[in-house]
C-alpha cells in the first residue's frame, strides 16, 4: 500500500517582502518561470499551466531545487498572468501547486533591468552546491569551467559574493518559508563562518605619519581578529563583511565556525574582521604605507585595497563597527603615493598598470570614500582629478586593459564608489548621478542609465551607462561571465552585476517608488489624481516614510503627502516625478516619472481595483470596489450620440483572464473567497467604456483599461481583524441637522483611520473621511456630517498605515439619523 505524499510547491517571488507583486516582462520576451518542491522521485511529475491558454509544460521532478520552464508572453500592457505550478506524486495522485504572477510591461530600461536581475538570481539558486553535515548548508564552492556552474569558484569568497546578491534584493535569512530563496539564503549564511579563522593581533601596530607613535588595532580589545581561512585573504575578507552586514541584522548569532566564531553575534565577527585589517595594513613609516596585498603588513595594491575599502566602509556605516582613525590617516597616504597627475591611480605605485588602469583606479575612488574624500576636496589625493580620468574614457572599448565597462572588476568598484561617495566624511551617502569631467567638451552622463543612440557611434556623449551594458552581456542562461582581465574572476561576475544593477553594495533591500495617476491619460483642466501608496520596501524591517511630488518637471519638489492632485492646461505629454525617502539611517531614496497624457476625446478610462482588501472570516460579507475608476472624457460625445460612460467593471478573481467571476462596481465576493480560504490573493478588474456608440466616427471600438489588487484572506483570530471591537454610533444634534458621532479606542502607534458608511447592515461601505488626529486622547471620534436625515446608516472604521494601506476593519456600528 502506497503512502500518500503531499508535495510542498513553492514559486519565487518577484519581491520578497510581497510575492503578489508580479514579476515583469514585455510581450514577445522569453522568460523562466521558477519553482522548487520538497519531493524528488521518478513518480513526482511538475506542470507549468502558463495561465495564457498555451499548452502547459510537464516532466519529471529530478532536482526539486529548480523545476523551471521558459514561455514568452505575449499581450498587451498591464496584462496579468496567473501561471501555477504543480506537482503530484503519480503513485498516489496527491498534488500541490502554487501560483506565479506575470505582467505584461511596456518595455523599458527598468523593466530589463529587472527582468536581468530576476534571471541573474534564479542562475545563482540553482546551480548553488548543497549538503548536510547535521545541518542544511549550501556554497558555490566548485572548481568548473563554465558550462553547468558558472558561478562556482574555488576561492571562498564567492559564496558571499553570491549570497549578497541576495540579500541585497531583500531576501533574507528571516524571509517566508514559502520563498525558496530563503531556504539558498539560510544554507549559505550557515556555510559562509565555517570560511573564517579568528586568530591573535597584536595590542599595539605602529602610528602614521611617522611609525613612533601607537595605535591599538584591537577596537574591542578581545585580542582577537578574524580573516578569511584561505590565502589572499585580504582580497577576500570585503565580500564577506559585506555579505554579513548586508544581513541587517548585527545581533543575530553565528550557528556554525570554528574557535571564537560560532556562537557569537554578527556584529562582533564584522568588528574582528575590521580589527585585522587595522592590524594587517601596511606600516608607517616605510614608503607607500597604508595599504593591503596578499597578506597581513605585505606592500600595498590597489587590487586588495578596494575590498578592504567597501568591506570596512559597510562594517561602519551599516553595523557602526569602530574603524580606528589611523587606518583612514595611513590610507591617505597611500593613495597619495598611488595616484599620478592624470588622476589615475596605479596598481603598486602612480603610473604603474600591470593591468591597465580600470580597475585601480575605481580602488582608489572607492578607498577615498572610505576616508570621506570626494568631489570639491582639495587634493591629494583628488577624487575631481580620478572622476575626470574615468570621465573621459567611460565610453572606451576593447578589453579589460582599455575600457571599464568591459572590465567588471573595476566596474563593481567604480559603481561602488558612485554609489557611496562621501564628500564631507559624516558616513552619509552622497550618490552621484552625473559622471563628471573637467575637460572641455565632455558632458556630464547618467553613469548608471544612459543609453547609446545606436543611430550614431559610439563617443564620449553617447554611450552605454552601466545598466544598458550588463543587460546587453547577459547570457541567455541568466549568468554573466567573461568580462574580466583575469579568468578567476569569471565567477564573480553574476553577483556584481546583479548587486550593480540594483544599485546596492551592501544593504538588505532599497525602496522602490511607484506613482500612478488616475485618470491617465485625460483631458485638459482635469484633476487627475496622483499616488505614491505603491511604493515599497525591498527590505521587511524598513518603512517608506516620506513621499515628494515634482509637479512641473523643473527640480523641486512641491508637495509632501502619499497623494496629491495635479492638472494641465493643454494637450501634451507631462512627467511627474515621485521621490520616497525610507527610514534608513541614513535614509535612503529612490525616484521615478509618470508621464501624464493629456489629449482628446474619444480617452479609455482608468481603472482602479482598491485594495488591498482584508477579509476576516469573522465579518462579511466581503466587498471589492472599483467605484475610483474614471472615464476622463465622462459624458462626453459626438453630437446625438449617448455620452460616453465607463459600462462595465467586470473582475478577474480565478486568474484566467475571462474577467467573468463577478460584475459591478463593488461586488460581493464572499462565497468565492470562503471557498478558497485563508491566504493571500491576486485580483484584477477591467472597466470598459462605449466609445464606439460615443464616437462611432472614431471607428475605435469600446476602450478598457486593467488594474490589479491583493485580497488578504484572514482568519478570526488574526489581531487584523480585532483591531477595532469597540466602535459605537450615537445621534447628535448639530444645529439643525442630526449627526451621527462615531467614538473608539485609538490603538497606541495608530497613525490614522479610514471611515466608512454604508446604507445597508454589512457594506457595501464607501469612504468618507480620514481621522488622523486624537480629539480626545486615547480615542478616534467623528462626526459624519454629511448623511442625509431620515434614514439607518452602517459604519466602519479601518487603521490604515502612512501610505493609506488599510491594516484591519472595525466591528460595524449604525445608528437611525432623524430628518429636520
Amino acid at each position: 500500500m502506497a503512502h500518500a505524499v503531499m508535495p510542498v510547491v513553492k514559486t519565487v517571488p518577484w519581491l520578497a517582502t510581497n510575492p503578489l507583486i508580479p514579476h515583469d516582462t514585455w510581450s514577445g520576451k522569453s522568460i523562466t518561470l521558477k519553482g522548487t518542491s520538497d519531493q524528488q522521485a521518478a513518480n513526482f511529475e511538475w506542470t507549468w499551466d502558463f495561465g495564457d491558454g498555451t499548452p502547459v509544460a510537464t516532466g519529471t521532478v529530478t532536482n526539486r531545487y529548480a523545476i523551471e520552464a521558459t514561455h514568452t508572453y505575449t499581450g498587451a500592457e498591464g496584462t496579468i498572468f496567473t501561471a501555477r505550478l504543480s506537482v503530484r506524486d503519480t503513485t498516489t495522485n496527491e498534488t500541490a501547486s502554487k501560483e506565479y504572477y506575470v505582467k505584461i510591461q511596456a518595455q523599458s530600461l527598468e523593466i530589463e533591468v529587472n527582468r536581468a536581475i530576476d534571471e541573474g538570481l534564479w542562475y545563482l539558486h540553482k546551480t548553488m552546491r548543497r549538503y548536510n553535515d547535521g545541518m542544511d548548508k549550501g556554497d558555490w564552492l566548485e572548481s568548473t569551467s563554465c558550462g553547468t556552474r558558472c558561478a562556482s569558484s574555488t576561492y571562498y569568497a564567492v559564496t558571499p559574493a553570491n549570497l549578497n546578491a541576495f540579500l541585497s534584493n531583500g531576501h533574507s535569512e528571516a524571509g517566508s518559508a514559502s520563498n525558496p530563496y530563503t531556504e539558498t539564503v539560510q544554507r549559505g549564511m550557515r556555510r559562509l563562518f565555517e570560511f573564517l579563522l579568528a586568530e591573535a593581533i597584536p595590542a599595539t601596530e605602529p602610528a602614521p605619519p611617522d611609525g613612533v607613535g601607537t595605535f591599538s588595532p584591537d577596537s574591542n580589545g578581545n585580542g582577537l581578529g578574524i580573516r578569511v581561512n584561505q590565502s589572499d585573504y585580504p582580497y577576500q575578507g570585503g565580500p564577506f563583511l559585506d555579505a554579513i552586514v548586508a544581513t541587517g541584522t548585527p545581533n543575530a548569532v553565528v550557528p556554525t565556525g570554528g574557535a571564537n566564531i560560532a556562537g557569537r553575534t554578527y556584529g562582533d565577527i564584522v568588528q574582528d574582521m575590521v580589527d585585522s585589517y587595522a592590524y594587517g595594513m601596511y606600516d608607517p613609516p616605510a614608503a607607500g604605507y597604508g595599504g593591503w596585498r596578499y597578506g597581513w603588513e605585505n606592500f600595498p595594491d590597489n587590487s586588495a585595497n578596494q575590498w578592504a575599502a567597501v568591506g570596512i566602509i559597510a562594517a561602519e556605516r551599516s553595523f557602526g563597527t569602530t574603524v580606528p582613525p589611523e587606518v583612514k590617516v595611513a590610507n591617505v597616504n597611500w593613495l597619495v603615493y598611488s595616484q599620478g597627475a592624470n588622476g589615475s591611480f596605479g596598481y603598486t605605485a602612480a603610473n604603474s598598470f600591470a593591468w591597465g588602469p580600470y580597475a585601480v583606479t575605481p580602488s582608489g575612488m572607492v578607498q577615498m570614500v572610505m576616508n570621506g574624500i570626494g568631489r570639491g576636496n582639495a587634493g591629494p589625493p583628488s577624487w575631481d582629478t580620478a572622476e575626470t580620468y574615468l570621465r573621459d574614457r567611460f565610453h572606451n572599448t576593447g578589453g579589460a586593459s582599455n575600457a571599464i565597462k568591459d572590465y567588471y572588476y573595476g566596474l563593481f568598484s567604480f559603481t561602488k564608489s558612485m554609489l557611496l561617495h562621501d564628500a564631507n566624511g559624516d558616513g552619509v551617502s552622497e550618490p552621484i548621478t552625473l559622471l563628471q569631467s573637467s575637460t572641455a567638451g565632455v558632458d556630464p552622463i547618467d553613469w548608471y542609465a544612459a543609453q547609446q543612440d545606436l543611430a550614431q557611434p559610439n563617443s564620449a556623449n553617447n554611450t552605454d551607462g552601466v545598466a544598458r551594458t550588463l543587460i546587453n552581456d547577459q547570457n541567455a542562461a541568466g549568468y554573466w561571465y567573461g568580462h574580466n582581465y583575469y579568468s578567476l574572476q569569471y565567477p564573480f561576475e553574476t553577483a556584481w552585476a546583479v548587486l550593480m544593477l540594483n544599485r546596492t553594495v551592501f544593504e538588505s533591500g532599497l525602496p522602490v517608488a511607484v506613482a500612478t495617476a488616475t485618470p491617465n491619460p485625460a483631458v485638459a483642466g482635469q484633476t487627475i489624481q496622483l499616488s505614491g501608496a505603491g511604493s515599497f520596501h525591498q527590505d521587511p524591517t524598513k518603512s517608506i516614510v516620506m513621499w515628494e511630488w515634482d509637479l512641473d518637471n523643473d527640480g523641486t519638489y512641491d508637495v509632501s503627502n502619499v497623494a496629491t492632485t495635479v492638472s494641465f492646461p493643454a494637450v501634451g505629454n507631462y512627467p511627474v516625478k515621485l521621490r520616497v525617502t525610507d527610514d534608513s539611517v541614513p535614509a535612503k531614496t529612490a525616484v521615478t516619472t509618470a508621464t501624464i497624457i493629456v489629449s482628446t476625446p474619444p480617452l479609455p478610462p482608468t481603472a482602479e481595483a482598491g485594495g488591498p482588501y482584508n477579509f476576516c472570516t469573522n465579518k462579511t460579507p466581503w466587498f471589492l470596489d472599483g467605484t475610483a475608476s474614471s472615464n476622463p472624457d465622462e459624458g462626453q460625445s459626438e453630437p446625438g450620440m449617448p455620452p460616453d460612460t465607463i459600462t462595465e467593471y467586470a473582475w478577474e478573481l480565478s486568474g484566467d483572464n475571462s474577467f467573468n467571476d463577478a460584475l459591478g462596481a463593488q461586488p460581493d465576493v464572499t462565497a468565492f473567497f470562503q471557498a478558497l480560504g485563508v491566504g493571500n490573493y491576486l485580483v484584477q478588474l477591467r472597466v470598459t467604456d462605449n466609445t464606439a456608440a460615443a464616437y462611432p466616427s472614431s471607428g475605435m471600438p469600446n476602450l478598457t483599461d486593467t488594474d490589479s489588487a491583493q485580497v488578504n484572506v484572514k482568519d478570526a483570530g488574526d489581531p487584523a481583524c480585532s483591531c477595532v471591537s469597540d466602535l459605537t454610533a450615537n445621534v447628535v444634534l448639530n444645529g439643525a441637522s442630526f449627526n451621527g458621532r462615531l467614538r473608539w479606542t485609538w490603538r497606541s502607534g495608530a497613525i490614522q483611520y479610514n471611515v466608512y458608511r454604508g446604507t445597508a447592515a454589512g457594506g457595501p461601505y464607501a469612504k468618507i473621511a480620514t481621522v488622523s488626529t486624537q480629539v480626545v486622547s486615547g480615542s478616534g471620534i467623528y462626526f459624519d456630517t454629511s448623511a442625509p436625515g431620515g434614514a439607518k446608516y452602517f459604519w466602519v472604521v479601518r487603521e490604515a498605515a502612512l501610505n493609506g494601506d488599510e491594516l484591519c476593519q472595525s466591528n460595524e456600528a449604525s445608528a437611525t439619523l432623524r430628518g429636520r
